[in-house]
């Protein structure tokens, strides 16, 4: 997330315009733009992010907060997509698994060729398949990358 992207979503949530935000207008401006936590989860946000502890979350405490969602949602979207394509369930991507995964991903068929190229950019440990630890190190590596450029 862009500085500017982070001030435009702080302003958002700040109801009041006093450039901080309260537990009420964090946990409503949450609220508002979709994210399902509940609110135990929104008071504990709050109070790691609240670093000087005065009930108030300012610009700086709200940017850690910010990086911190999404790194979990990032990490658990990642999950989420490797266990819809393993289909057998051994934490393993074969062949054809990554083949009928970015089919049904995309809605596009993928050749063999395609496939192949993509394990050899994945299988660290060169072992024919694309193991749950090296499917989501390379894709959490490539989807940091694109949020530090701003991407």
């Amino acid at each position: 997330m862009s500085d500017a992207a982070a001030q435009a979503m702080f302003k958002f949530f700040d109801d009041n315009g006093d450039n901080g935000l309260s537990f009420e207008e964090l946990k409503e401006g949450m609220q508002s733009v979709g994210s399902k936590f509940t609110d135990a989860e929104v008071r504990n946000f709050f109070d790691k992010y609240d670093k000087d502890k005065n009930g108030i979350i300012d610009f700086n405490e709200f940017l850690g907060l910010c990086i911190d969602i999404n790194t979990n949602d990032s990490e658990k979207a990642v999950a989420t997509l490797f266990a819809t394509v393993d289909k057998d369930n051994n934490r393993s991507l074969s062949h054809s698994e990554l083949r009928e995964g970015i089919a049904q991903y995309t809605g596009k068929p993928v050749d063999d060729a395609e496939v192949a190229a993509l394990i050899k950019q994945l299988d660290i440990d060169m072992d024919g398949e694309v193991s749950y630890e090296e499917f989501t190190n390379n894709i959490l590596v490539k989807m940091s990358v694109a949020v530090k450029g701003g991407k």
